[in-house]
C-alpha cells in the first residue's frame, strides 16, 4: 500500500484512540480486499496496488498509526505542547543562546497583524474582505495602549510634547500629539500618543483636545510644548497653561512651557534671505529648465557632458545647487554648440525676459551662497533628529549662526550684505534676546558636562559687551537655581532623603546614640570623614551651597571627544547629583523641533493613499500609533518599592539588636548567638550582617532609603 500524497481536503480526520483502530480492524478485516463489509475510512486516503498480498488478519492501525506521523497529511493532529528549539539573541551580553519556545495559532496570528502594521501592508494581503484583519489591528492597538497607560500610570514621567495639524487625502484634518521623555536608565523615547481627526486648526479647539488627550492618557506632568510658529499655537499654549497650572503639572509655573520649532524658524531665516536672490541664481535656474524642458534638449547636454569628461551618471535637477554648479563646463558648452539655447533666453516668460544664460561671475556667485546655505542645512539635520538628544545644540548654533550673519553684514559684497542684514531681522524676532527665546534650551549647554556656564559665558563675550554678559550669565544661573530648588522640593520621584547631599553633610551626634554599638561606630566614621572634607573645603575658600554649586566647580568633560555619550554621563553621575539628574532628564528630552510629530504625517500619507481613502480616522490612529509602538524600543522601569520595607526592615533589626534578639540561647553553643531565633535562618541573618557589617561605613551604601541596602537584588540597579 501507498499513503496518497492528494488527502481529500473535505474529510476531517483525526488521530484515532485504540478502540477505534480495534474496532476497525474487527469489523473491516476484508476492507482491503473488496470482499465486501464496510469501508474504513483510512481507506481515502490510501491508493491500493494492482499486485498486492495482504494478510486478512492485519486491520487498519498500522495504516492510521503511519497516517498520523505523515507530514503530507494535512489533518494530522499536532501536539500542541511540542515546543521547538531555536536561537534567540543573548540579552545580557553577546551571542545566542539555544532556546525552546512552542507556536502557537494566536502567536501566528499576532505576529501576522504586526507585519501588516510595521510593513504598511494593505489587509487584503491576509485576506479578501479583510474584517477580520481590521479588528485584530484594532484589538491590537487597544492591548498597546493599556500597557503603554500603566506604563505612564507607574512612573508618573514629566513629558515634553510636541504636536501639529495635518490635512488628509480624505480631506480630514488630523492633529499629532507626540510625547517624548527618557526612562530610568536614561533612554529617550518618543511616543505618538494620539492621531485624531480635529474640527479645525483653531487655538481653542487644539488646546481642548490636547487637554482630552492628557485626560485620557493620566498625564498631567507636563515640561514643554513644542510647536510651529502658527499664530493659533499662542492661544494653545495660553489655554493649556492656564489647565496645567491648576492641575499642579507645570515646572515655573509654566513661564518656559512653550518652545517654537527651531528647524522652523531656520526655515523662515533662511527664505527672508532668498528673497534678495540676484540675478546669478535666477539665469543658473533658466539655464536648468532649458536643458529639463525637452527630451531633445537634455540628450544634447549629456552630450557636452561627455564631452567636457564630466561624470555623467549624475541627473541636473531643479533647485539642487550641487547638481548644477558641477556642470558649469557643460553649460558654456552648450552654449556654443546649441543654437536654440540663447534664444530661449530671447523669450518672455510671464511678461518679462527672462534672465541668462548665465556668464562666469554668475556661477562664483551662486557657489558661495550654495557654501552659506549649506551650514544652515546642516543645522537643520541636526534640529530634525526625533531619536536622539538635540535640546543641548540649540546654543551651539544660535551663536554660529549670529556670528556669521554679523560677519556677512560688514561684508563688502552688497547682495550677501543686504541679504544677511534680512536674515538677521528675522534671527531678532525669535532669538535676538533672552526674553523671546526659551531659556531652557541654554540651560541645556550648561548641563552638557563638557561646556558648562564658562563655555555660554565665553560665547556671550564675543556677540555682547561685558555689562551684558554679566547679565545674561546671572539670569542663566539663576534660571538653574530656580530649578533646583523646584525639584528639591516638588519632584516626587527624586530620593528625599537624599536631596541635599553635599560634603557639608554632617551626621550629628543624637543620630548616633540611637544605634548599636556596631552600627554606631560606622556612622561615626563616616562623620568624621565628612568633618575633614568640609574643613579642607573651608581651607580652601570653597563654600558649596548645593549641587548646582558642585556641578559647576567641578572639571569640565574632553570636549573634542566625539564619542562622549551624554545621556549615559549622567546614568552614571546620577547619584553624585541626585537632584540635577532629574533637571537634566527633564531638560534633555525637550525636542527643538516638531519633525517628530511630522513624520506621522508622512506615515499618513502612505497609509492614505488613493487605493485605501476609505479607512475611517479610527483605524488610522491605530496603524500609525500602533506602528509607532511596536518599533520603538522597549522602557526601562526602575522598581523602587523596596525603599520604605527596607528601611523598616533595618530599623527593626537595629532594635533588637538593642534589647539582646540576637542573644538568645543557643542550644549547640551557649556562648554564640541562636541565628535561627531572629527568624531569618542562617543564610539570611549572614548576608544582612555581611552587608551591614563590611558595608555601611561606605558612603555608597549609606542611602538605606534608596534600596542599596536591600538583600534583595534589584536588576534594574547596578550596584558599585
Amino acid at each position: 500500500m501507498e499513503a496518497n500524497s492528494s488527502s481529500n481536503p473535505g474529510v476531517n480526520i483525526s488521530t484515532p484512540s485504540t478502540t477505534q483502530s480495534t474496532t476497525d480492524s474487527a469489523i473491516n478485516t476484508n476492507a482491503g480486499n473488496g470482499k465486501g463489509g464496510k469501508a474504513s475510512k483510512v481507506w481515502e486516503h490510501y491508493t491500493k496496488l494492482e499486485n498486492d498480498t495482504k494478510c486478512k488478519f492485519i486491520g487498519t492501525r498500522t495504516l492510521w498509526n503511519h497516517l498520523a506521523a505523515c507530514t503530507a497529511y494535512a489533518d494530522r493532529k499536532v501536539d500542541l505542547k511540542q515546543k521547538t528549539l531555536v536561537f534567540e539573541d543573548n540579552t545580557t551580553g553577546g551571542g545566542s543562546n539555544l532556546v525552546a519556545i512552542s507556536c502557537s495559532k494566536e502567536d501566528i496570528r499576532k505576529a501576522c497583524i504586526e507585519m501588516i502594521i510595521i510593513d504598511e501592508l494593505p489587509f487584503s494581503f491576509v485576506e479578501k474582505e479583510g474584517r477580520t484583519v481590521a479588528r485584530d489591528v484594532y484589538q491590537l492597538y487597544l492591548n498597546e495602549k493599556n500597557n503603554l497607560k500603566k506604563v505612564f500610570a507607574r512612573n508618573k514621567y514629566r513629558v515634553c510634547i510636541t504636536t501639529d495639524c495635518w490635512t488628509s487625502i480624505q480631506n480630514l484634518n488630523y492633529m499629532v500629539i507626540t510625547a517624548h521623555f527618557i526612562d530610568d536608565e536614561w533612554q529617550l523615547h518618543k511616543r505618538i500618543l494620539n492621531f485624531c481627526q480635529i474640527d479645525d486648526h483653531k487655538g481653542d479647539t487644539i488646546g481642548k483636545l490636547i487637554e482630552s488627550c492628557l485626560l485620557e492618557w493620566g498625564i498631567d506632568r507636563v515640561f514643554t510644548i513644542t510647536v510651529d510658529n502658527a499664530s493659533s499655537n499662542d492661544l494653545v499654549i495660553s489655554y493649556l497653561k492656564k489647565k496645567l497650572n491648576n492641575w499642579g503639572g507645570l515646572v515655573l509655573n509654566g513661564d518656559y512651557l512653550h518652545v517654537r520649532c527651531c528647524a522652523h524658524i531656520i526655515n523662515l531665516i533662511v527664505t527672508e534671505g532668498l528673497k534678495e536672490m540676484n540675478n546669478s541664481v535666477s539665469s543658473i535656474r533658466n539655464a536648468v529648465k532649458y536643458v529639463r524642458s525637452s527630451p531633445a534638449r537634455l540628450v544634447r547636454f549629456r552630450k557636452c557632458v561627455e564631452h567636457e569628461k564630466l561624470d555623467s551618471k549624475r541627473i541636473v535637477v531643479m533647485d539642487v545647487p550641487t547638481s548644477a554648479l558641477v556642470y558649469q563646463k557643460a553649460f558654456e558648452r552648450l552654449e556654443d554648440d546649441d543654437g536654440f539655447y540663447r534664444s530661449y533666453f530671447e523669450e518672455k516668460e510671464g511678461g518679462k525676459k527672462r534672465i541668462g544664460p548665465p556668464e562666469h561671475i554668475d556661477w562664483v556667485n551662486a557657489s558661495v551662497l550654495n557654501n552659506f546655505l549649506e551650514n544652515f542645512y546642516e543645522i537643520t539635520k541636526k534640529f530634525s533628529a526625533s531619536l536622539s538628544v538635540t535640546s543641548h545644540l540649540y546654543f551651539h548654533e544660535m551663536h554660529s549662526i549670529e556670528s556669521n550673519l554679523k560677519g556677512l553684514i560688514v561684508s563688502d559684497d552688497s547682495y550677501f550684505s543686504a541679504m544677511a542684514k534680512k536674515m538677521k531681522e528675522k534671527y531678532d524676532k525669535y532669538w535676538g534676546s533672552l526674553n523671546t527665546l526659551n531659556k531652557l534650551l541654554i540651560v541645556a549647554v550648561v548641563l552638557d558636562p563638557r561646556y558648562k556656564l564658562s563655555f555660554v559665558k565665553f560665547c556671550f563675550e564675543e556677540l555682547y559687551d561685558e555689562n551684558v554678559v554679566c547679565e545674561l550669565i546671572k539670569v542663566i544661573k539663576g534660571l538653574l537655581s530656580s530649578l533646583y530648588d523646584f525639584y528639591t522640593n516638588n519632584n516626587s520621584r527624586c530620593d528625599s532623603g537624599s536631596q541635599n547631599q553635599s560634603v557639608n553633610a554632617v551626621i550629628c551626634p543624637s543620630e548616633l546614640e540611637k544605634k548599636s554599638d556596631i552600627i554606631d561606630y560606622r556612622l561615626a566614621k563616616v562623620a568624621k570623614l565628612s568633618k575633614w572634607k568640609k574643613k579642607q573645603l573651608e581651607e580652601d575658600g570653597v563654600e558649596l551651597k548645593n549641587e548646582v554649586d558642585k556641578y559647576l566647580l567641578d572639571d569640565c568633560e574632553n570636549c573634542f571627544d566625539d564619542s562622549f555619550d551624554l545621556l549615559n554621563w549622567w546614568k552614571v553621575n546620577g547619584g553624585k547629583y541626585k537632584v540635577l539628574s532629574n533637571i537634566a532628564k527633564d531638560i534633555l528630552s525637550i525636542p527643538i523641533s516638531t519633525v517628530a510629530s511630522e513624520s506621522a504625517f508622512s506615515t499618513g500619507g502612505r497609509i492614505l493613499d488613493p487605493f485605501r481613502a476609505s479607512l475611517s480616522p479610527k483605524m488610522v490612529e491605530s496603524l500609525i500609533c500602533g506602528q509607532n509602538w511596536l518599533c520603538s524600543s522597549r522602557i526601562a522601569v526602575e522598581e523602587d518599592t523596596s525603599s520604605v520595607e527596607d528601611m523598616a526592615f533595618y530599623e527593626s533589626i537595629t532594635s533588637d539588636n538593642k534589647n539582646g534578639f540576637f542573644q538568645k540561647p543557643n542550644p549547640i553553643n551557649p556562648t554564640r548567638p541562636n541565628p535561627q531565633s531572629c527568624g531569618l535562618g542562617r543564610v539570611g541573618l549572614k548576608n544582612v550582617m555581611g552587608w551591614v557589617g563590611l558595608n555601611f561605613f561606605n558612603p555608597f551604601y549609606m542611602r538605606v532609603g534608596s534600596g542599596w541596602l536591600s538583600t534583595r537584588p534589584n536588576p534594574t540597579r547596578a550596584h558599585p
